[in-house]
């Protein structure tokens, strides 16, 4: 338990280092794009213990499915689970890995090509909408961006911390209010 308590105590300072500046967060997103198949909570462990992590998985996927081994030494990165009974899982880097002979295989790692970007552009307009065709794919995506973050703001707002440091959501007898 102690281990799960230090890996708590890092996600929470985590996340409040992530949103002190601009500079921060962008560090915490450059990380975060490249896990984009983890959920917020995980991404940040994996930040706050990996910032270079290019691709995760456990040592099951990374030996059943692809074949890779785990090198020896190599340090897993520690994540909540609250289904185990240790309280944590980990995972490793796809550096902290090798191929099996013949058969091992590494994933694909997506990158943005210049032929795939009036596509996405396309795919993201159809769920959030047109958008301003002059802004070019940065600002397209930026504004589609935009919206996203609006969005989730406006549904995890109640659960985020005030300046003090205090969630902005208590539950009183009368029912939910704002701080």
């Amino acid at each position: 338990m102690r281990k799960y308590k230090l890996i708590s105590a890092l996600a929470e300072e985590t996340a409040k280092e992530v949103v002190r500046n601009e500079e921060s967060w962008r560090r915490y997103l450059n990380t975060a794009s490249r896990l984009y198949k983890y959920p917020f909570k995980e991404q940040l462990l994996i930040y706050a213990q990996r910032p270079d992590a290019t691709a995760c998985a456990s040592i099951e996927i990374w030996n059943e499915k692809m074949h890779c081994w785990v090198n020896k030494g190599a340090k897993g990165i520690a994540l909540i689970d609250e289904d185990s009974f240790s309280g944590l899982k980990y995972v490793f880097d796809i550096s902290d890995v090798h191929k099996a002979r013949r058969i091992g295989q590494f994933p694909n790692l997506w990158e943005m090509r210049e032929e795939h970007m009036e596509a996405v552009i396309s795919r993201l307009e159809k769920t959030y909408g047109d958008t301003d065709r002059e802004a070019g794919f940065v600002g397209r995506i930026r504004e589609i961006a935009g919206r996203i973050a609006e969005d989730c703001y406006k549904e995890l707002r109640p659960y985020l911390p005030d300046r003090c440091g205090r969630c902005c959501l208590f539950v009183s007898q009368s029912g939910l209010s704002w701080s």
